[in-house]
């Protein structure tokens, strides 16, 4: 993953690094609310296709991660029950993607994140052309 560079007046001056990828508002939420519904699968398809979103990267990439992330853990539990630690596990990474996306980060899960990235920027690409 890439470190950001603060430069130094942020540093004294306290300020958060700037960022001019930095989703908007609606973006930011529409993330958080992939990530609350990651569970229920037709929602981040919905949020794939429309066409509202489809230009959008990062709406795109937190649809896929969320949507891999659902899928991957309802096979996860099913498979080992939920008498172990999985489901906790499951919870924590759920609700740090929920905090992450609406921090506007491009928080990248192992394996799926990277995939979840070449399918936003592909969409994203597409959908501008």
């Amino acid at each position: 993953m890439e470190e950001k560079k603060v430069t130094a007046a942020e540093v004294v001056n306290n300020a958060a690094p700037s960022s001019s990828s930095m989703p908007d508002s609606n973006s930011r939420t529409m993330a958080l609310i992939i990530w609350l519904t990651s569970g229920i699968i037709i929602i981040p398809l919905i949020f794939m296709l429309l066409d509202t979103y489809k230009k959008d990267k990062y709406i795109q990439f937190h649809a896929w991660e969320s949507l891999l992330f659902g899928i991957i853990s309802f096979l996860v539990t099913s498979f080992l029950g939920w008498t172990c630690i999985v489901p906790l596990l499951v919870l924590v990474v759920w609700v740090v993607g929920m905090v992450k996306a609406y921090q506007g980060e491009y928080w990248m899960l192992p394996v799926i994140g990277d995939i979840s990235m070449k399918q936003a920027e592909a969409a994203s690409a597409k959908a501008s052309n």
